[in-house]
C-alpha cells in the first residue's frame, strides 16, 4: 500500500512537470535503428562482417556515429545505431556500394531478413563513451496512437533525469519516421552495475508505471556490448 501510494505520488509529480520537458528537436539529424539476427554458428562471421563495416561506414561523409552492437545473452542477435547529419546522407549511405556489399554478404547468414527503421530526433544529447565494460540498452516502445503525446513527454522526462544517474554515458529517444507512435530509447552505460541501479530508480519505477497502461506492444528491451 504505501508502495501504491509513493508510486502514485511520483506519477502524479510527473505528470505535473509534462509542460517543461521538451518535445522533439527537429533539427535535421538523421538516425538508423537496424536489427540483425543470424544463425548461431554464424555468429563469429557476423560480428567480424559488422566491425569492418562499421569502421568503414563511420569514415562517410555527413556521418555523425555509427554504432555496432552484439547482444547479450542471445549473441547472434546484433543491432546497428547510425546517426547522420541529415535524411539525404542517411539514405546516400544506405543505397551505397558498400551497404548493399554488406546485405549481400550477410544475406546467406540471416535466421529472418534484416530490420531497418528510420529514425527521427526526439530527446538527444551529447553522451560519453563508455568502456570494454560499457552496457548498451536499446528499447522499442510502441505505444496506441491516441496516446503518443503522452509518451513523448514522459519520455523525454525520463531521458532528461537519467542522463543524471551515476555511470550513464548517453540516454537518447528516437521516434521511428513512419510510425511517431514508435518510439527508441538508446541507453549506455559505464558498467552492469550502473545499468542496475538506473533500474532501481524513482524516476525509472515511474516512467514504467506511467507508459505501462499507454502500450501497444511489450516494452522491448535488449542489452547489448559494443562490437
Amino acid at each position: 500500500m504505501k508502495f501504491s501510494l509513493r508510486l502514485a505520488l511520483a506519477s502524479a509529480a510527473l505528470l505535473f512537470g509534462l509542460a517543461q520537458t521538451t518535445s522533439a528537436q527537429d533539427d535535421g539529424t538523421a538516425f538508423m535503428v537496424t536489427y540483425i539476427e543470424v544463425a548461431p554458428s554464424a555468429t563469429e562471421q557476423t560480428a567480424e562482417l559488422l566491425t569492418e563495416y562499421t569502421e568503414a561506414s563511420r569514415g562517410m561523409g555527413g556521418n555523425m556515429g555509427f554504432q555496432a552492437l552484439q547482444r547479450i545473452g542471445q549473441t547472434n542477435h546484433f543491432a546497428i545505431l547510425e546517426i547522420w547529419r541529415d535524411a539525404q546522407t542517411r539514405d546516400a549511405h544506405a543505397g551505397s556500394a558498400r551497404a548493399e556489399r554488406f546485405r549481400t554478404s550477410l544475406d546467406p547468414l540471416l535466421y529472418s531478413p534484416i530490420d531497418a527503421r528510420e529514425h527521427g530526433d526526439l530527446a538527444t544529447a551529447a553522451g560519453a563513451e563508455v568502456g570494454a565494460d560499457g552496457v548498451f540498452a536499446v528499447t522499442h516502445v510502441d505505444v496506441t496512437p491516441n496516446n503518443t503525446d503522452i509518451a513523448v513527454e514522459l519520455l523525454n522526462t525520463l531521458a532528461a533525469e537519467s542522463r543524471r544517474d551515476n555511470g550513464n554515458g548517453r540516454f537518447d529517444v528516437l521516434v521511428q519516421s513512419n510510425r511517431r507512435n514508435h518510439m527508441t530509447v538508446v541507453e549506455a552505460w559505464e558498467d552492469a552495475a550502473a545499468r542496475e541501479a538506473h533500474y532501481g530508480a524513482e524516476h525509472t519505477i515511474t516512467f514504467r508505471a506511467s507508459v505501462f497502461p499507454l502500450s501497444g506492444a511489450l516494452y522491448d528491451e535488449r542489452l547489448y556490448r559494443s562490437l
